[in-house]
């Protein structure tokens, strides 16, 4: 009855989470944005076609007729350009002249004024989500018979962003030139939740205003693969925006039918807003089928759909830790109603891209959801696990469902914080642990896994642990044991919100050092890798790793064979011959404890492979280096140096000369001496005549 009543349990436990779940990563509902926009002088210089207000026009377009909109101006003072309102058509339209008439003026840069003026005119709290988007070119610059700029920033950091955080409100904030204020931007983004981006140039604003938006209603998007785009019969309108691959210079785009429109075409159906920099054109009841689009920079589009058939993206976080293994998935919705034919599901890819800032995007194809957290995903959703996040700051990622007739994408902003666990040695009189301290205000509702410990001779054994909510857990290392041991964790379960959840923190080197009695130091300590509570090693010659990997592979089956069809043989198999932990019941363990061992053995022996594998083509490289290094001292000392046989040749050819040299000297010489014997032997006849 134990054992049942805990599998009931279980599974009520997860029907509850599988009941409560809401579909996460929907569009947004309605927002209320303040955009605050820097007018300072300096604008004429770092923007003097006024972009920031023409790619301002994006949002004023985009939003949707429940959202609430207003515009601030800042400089020297702050001024209300369009109070925060409804987009009703009036509320759009004056909000399009509102940025049509901006000119830059003033001599100062007030930021401290504007945020705390953004603050007064929201609304109040409510189901809306409330958001401040702040722009500008420059640093705190106040008039000094106000104050001093410094301590205005102090105010800012002191007084504005505490209020904001209490709010709830994030500041989203551009600097677009190298000379803003980038550390009091960022951290006005960064601490009220919100989201800093760095433009150098005033050409690209107008790629901020989309990933803002992006981040604050997650639309539904068709893919630009190169130069064109799938639209479904269910798209009732399609947005476009896109760069020019050469300013000034619209882009043309090309229905499936071949029709052509561009900046002037004067279509019902197309509306064309322009500026030097980019287009944005908006297609009501676009054609069904692939469009075109050229004059285009490449990488530089969106396609915003307004659609009955959307992609859902249950659990995605807004915030995650670093040490999280993010588990993405997706599910076609038709007018609210999840879509799971096997005709569609089978004709359609889905992939999720995750990508830190500046990083290199992994790809992962989706697919069912992993056994155990198999009841945590709504029916018909497919699933990845993506690669651990490894380092704070924003992530993006990129969820998309291709199939042959339509083509969706969304893409998500999560900021990653401070992991979950923080990994540290403990070491005092007692054996040496391992401890793992869970990061306050992290809460998980049930967590599951295993340690994983690689012994210095390639051995490797496992515990099972179960921490409480909120709570750490430690392990111990048998006494006798010493050594470098490497120390991994999974851990696998739910957030307090129902999120699925996979814990990965960094492996831990760990120095042990033997805890024994003094008579017990000698023989006995030099045999205490073999006691029972040791980890199980493998040979412990590294000259043939090959015989090692043999050796892994075959207690893998043996020991797999032995769980299954030796049933007492259960109580003595953990993950190697011992367990640190002690003896474990496994006719009493949840099968999903079993379940949980069995993975960690699997991955265990995996990685043992590898690293086997690895040390094996090490040295192979090594030998390789060394023969080849071998060759080239051979063939060194079996030949002069190329500069020796120069040298040596150029000597021969001087020795060369230099026996031509005296050869000729010699025969001058004996020229010279024939001609003076017979000059004196005329001389002498001369005087004898």
């Amino acid at each position: 009855m134990g054992r049942l009543s805990r599998k009931i349990f279980i599974l009520l436990f997860l029907g509850f989470l599988a009941g409560a779940w809401r579909p996460v990563g929907v569009e947004a509902g309605e927002v209320q944005l303040l955009m605050a926009l820097d007018i300072s002088g300096s604008m004429k210089v770092t923007d003097p076609q006024r972009l920031l207000p023409r790619a301002a026009h994006i949002m004023v377009e985009l939003l949707g007729e429940k959202d609430r909109l207003g515009v601030l101006t800042f400089e020297d003072v702050t001024q209300t350009r369009l109070p925060l309102g409804t987009l009703n058509p009036a509320q759009r339209r004056k909000g399009f002249q509102a940025l049509a008439r901006l000119q830059p003026r003033g001599l100062w840069t007030n930021i401290h004024q504007v945020t705390a003026e953004a603050l007064k005119a929201f609304g109040p709290p409510g189901q809306a989500k409330r958001a401040l988007v702040l722009i500008s070119d420059g640093q705190m610059d106040i008039d000094p018979r106000k104050g001093n700029s410094k301590a205005f920033v102090d105010r800012v950091h002191q007084e504005i962003i505490p209020a904001f955080k209490k709010a709830g409100i994030p500041i989203y904030t551009v600097a677009f030139t190298p000379a803003s204020d980038q550390v009091l931007l960022k951290a006005l983004a960064e601490e009220t939740g919100g989201r800093f981006l760095l433009i150098p140039a005033a050409r690209d604003l107008h790629q901020a205003f989309v990933k803002f938006y992006e981040d604050l209603k997650g639309p539904q998007l068709a893919p630009l693969v190169g130069n064109h785009f799938v639209i479904d019969p269910q798209v009732q309108e399609a947005v476009l925006v896109v760069t020019r691959s050469t300013p000034g210079k619209g882009v043309i785009l090309e229905s499936p039918k071949g029709r052509k429109f561009g900046p002037a075409s004067k279509n019902s159906e197309v509306r064309w807003y322009s500026s030097p920099v980019f287009d944005m054109v908006t297609i009501t009841h676009p054609e069904p089928g692939k469009w075109t689009v050229s004059g285009h920079k490449d990488g530089e589009g969106k396609i915003i759909l307004m659609t009955d058939l959307k992609l859902a993206c249950p659990h995605v976080p807004e915030e995650a830790g670093a040490d999280e293994a993010l588990m993405a998935g997706a599910l076609l919705m038709n007018k609210d109603q999840p879509v799971t034919a096997p005709e569609v599901q089978n004709q359609t890819v889905f992939t999720a891209e995750l990508q830190a800032e500046g990083g290199k995007p992994v790809q992962v194809q989706m697919g069912t959801p992993p056994l155990e957290q198999k009841e945590l995903w709504p029916s018909g959703a497919l699933v990845a696990k993506l690669p651990v996040f490894t380092a704070p700051g924003v992530w993006n990622l990129q969820v998309r469902a291709l199939g042959k007739t339509f083509q969706r994408e969304r893409n998500f902003s999560i900021k990653v914080t401070t992991p979950w666990y923080k990994a540290q040695t403990v070491s005092g009189e007692g054996p040496t642990q391992v401890a793992f301290l869970p990061t306050p205000g992290r809460e998980s509702a049930k967590l599951a896994g295993w340690f994983n410990i690689s012994a210095p001779t390639g051995g490797v054994w496992g515990k099972f642990v179960e921490p409480q909510p909120g709570g750490g857990f430690r392990f111990a290392f048998p006494p006798d044991l010493s050594g470098s041991y490497l120390v991994n964790a999974q851990l696998t379960g739910v957030t307090a919100s129902g999120r699925p959840l996979v814990l990965e923190p960094p492996p831990l080197k760990v120095n042990v050092t033997p805890v024994a009695a003094a008579s017990e130091i000698g023989p006995k300590s030099a045999t205490a890798a073999s006691s029972p509570g040791a980890a199980t090693t493998v040979s412990r010659s590294r000259k043939w790793l090959w015989m090692g990997l043999v050796v892994a592979v075959l207690v893998a089956l043996l020991g797999t064979a032995a769980y299954f069809f030796w049933p007492q043989s259960r109580r003595f198999f953990l993950l190697g011959f011992g367990s640190p932990g002690g003896d474990v019941d496994y006719e009493e363990m949840p099968l999903e404890k079993r379940n949980l061992l069995l993975l960690a053995q699997v991955e265990s022996l995996q990685k043992e492979r590898g690293k086997l594998k690895a040390d094996l083509a090490e040295l192979t490289e090594a030998l390789e280096k060394m023969t080849d290094a071998k060759e080239d001292l051979e063939a060194r000392l079996g030949e002069p140096s190329q500069g020796y046989q120069e040298k040596s040749k150029m000597i021969k050819e001087l020795e060369q000369r230099l026996e031509e040299a005296e050869n000729e000297a010699k025969s001058v010489q004996q020229e010279y001496m024939a001609l003076y014997a017979r000059s004196t032997q005329e001389k002498q006849e001369m005087k004898k005549s």
